[in-house]
């Protein structure tokens, strides 16, 4: 079964047309939603390491860095920003590549269209195409890439959809874009051992960089196979731990339905790891009908679907990216501040005694029937909140599972924007930002949009 060849063969016939218009407005939502999360990033400690890093290697200033005011070369442009963007863990996700598609998509679209002189459309046909390419990949591989094997969805299936959008800015023909895929497959990688420090952030942007390296690499006459996708000693049986996988999967579903519909965005509300949200909600529901005194409460019993476990791995945290992968800190935050924001995440906030006295009171455990089922079906999570006076306080909360764009509307998507961007642009230049996404498919103009990037608008 050739599936790298049908994917190359998707990237080289697909136009903007071949998707619906909810499609195209998730899209540029998500491209909004995107840039603000890696202009608040510019601000985030791993920007300085980062930039310090990219400037003394050198390289031609050929692409923009997010926030920074300054270009390098697009590979090195690709991983800051994605990094950037993936910072705070407050960017999107959907389903089927089961983490974070637009910070492994746009930054290495981005680095190229501004490289190579590219339009708005190419950069969201660019987008729109990487998507698919990844959720492909990421639905047909076993669940045990997601379970038990300790991957990252994030960083290998970034590594295949950052390499999609990249052929599709440097117009790669299939053949081409075959063996980009392929190379970039051999680069794909990311742990989640390393969730709630620096290098989670980086699995997004060294994707990208990934994606963009073997894209001109394979341009200027590198080669690789253009079989590793399915191929024997391939990504779709590495990655899966041997068996599990499906193939067919991707010739049946690339190109035949379209995943940012079916699958859709779903945009963050809190900047935390997404595990965490359903008994985010459930906890404000909570605390929009009832006054909670953290000092009286006894114990938090939270009933969770599969997946929060295996990404919420600190129980106890004591720094801030601790937090963000921490059902009990998130919790907490949410019962003492009312308010999980930006400002929540910071190494004295999590360590107050306040905090540190309730986050032992937090206790997460899976709903029965949900301890071996896939992740992202008809999930829910359940808070309940024990008084010392007796009272049991509970709400729930589902996953939205409809829609191309999930959980907040276009101006939900904007008023964030406002907010995350506002970390490093002034109000004006985000809103003429904004202005030039909405239009990216017709007027889209890179060069502007790179100068506002860098904050020089």
């Amino acid at each position: 079964m050739d599936v790298t060849k049908r994917i190359a063969e998707y990237i080289t016939t697909t136009d903007l047309e071949n998707f619906p218009p909810d499609a195209l407005e998730a899209a540029k939502g998500a491209i909004v939603d995107c840039i603000g999360c890696a202009l608040a990033g510019s601000v985030e400690p791993l920007a300085g390491v980062l930039s310090g890093y990219v400037k003394s290697i050198g390289g031609s200033p050929t692409s923009s860095v997010i926030g920074l005011g300054f270009k390098t070369s697009s590979p090195e442009a690709a991983l800051i920003n994605g990094a950037l963007g993936h910072a705070l863990d407050y960017d999107d996700i959907t389903r089927a590549m089961k983490g974070h598609p637009s910070v492994v998509l746009l930054p290495a679209a981005l680095a190229l269209a501004e490289e190579e002189g590219a339009t708005g459309r190419d950069l969201l046909l660019a987008y729109m195409v990487g998507f698919e390419v990844a959720c492909s990949v990421g639905d047909s591989v076993s669940a045990a890439y997601y379970d038990d094997l300790g991957w990252h969805p994030t960083g290998p299936l970034g590594a295949l959809g950052a390499a999609a959008a990249a052929a599709s800015i440097l117009k790669l023909d299939q053949e081409q874009s075959a063996m980009a895929v392929s190379l970039a497959a051999s680069q794909a990688a990311g742990l989640r051992q390393n969730f709630g420090t620096m290098t989670k952030p980086y699995h997004a942007g060294a994707s990208c960089r990934a994606g963009v390296t073997s894209a001109k690499l394979v341009k200027a006459g590198f080669t690789a196979s253009q079989d590793a996708i399915e191929g024997r000693f391939g990504f779709l049986r590495a990655f899966s731990g041997g068996s599990g996988y499906d193939e067919n999967h991707v010739m049946e579903t690339l190109g035949k339905k379209c995943y940012l519909v079916e699958s859709g965005v779903e945009i963050k509300k809190y900047p935390c790891c997404g595990s965490a949200h359903l008994a985010l909600d459930a906890a404000y529901r909570l605390l929009e009908r009832e006054t909670i005194n953290a000092e009286q409460v006894e114990s938090i019993q939270v009933k969770v679907d599969f997946d929060p476990p295996r990404s919420l791995i600190h129980s106890r945290p004591t720094e801030a990216l601790e937090g963000k992968f921490s059902m009990q800190y998130c919790l907490a935050a949410a019962i003492l501040d009312h308010k999980v924001g930006l400002d929540s995440f910071s190494d004295q906030l999590v360590q107050r005694p306040e905090a540190q006295t309730l986050i032992p009171k937090v206790e997460m455990r899976r709903i029965p029937g949900y301890e071996g089922r896939p992740s992202w079906v008809e999930a829910y999570n359940e808070v309940e909140i024990h008084m010392r006076d007796g009272r049991i306080l509970s709400e729930r909360a589902d996953r939205i599972t409809q829609g191309a764009l999930r959980g907040v509307s276009i101006g939900e998507i904007q008023s964030k924007f406002q907010d995350t961007a506002s970390r490093a642009l002034s109000a004006a230049a985000a809103s003429e930002l904004m202005e030039l996404i909405d239009k990216l498919e017709n007027t889209g103009d890179i060069p502007r949009m790179a100068d506002l990037l860098r904050g020089e608008g």
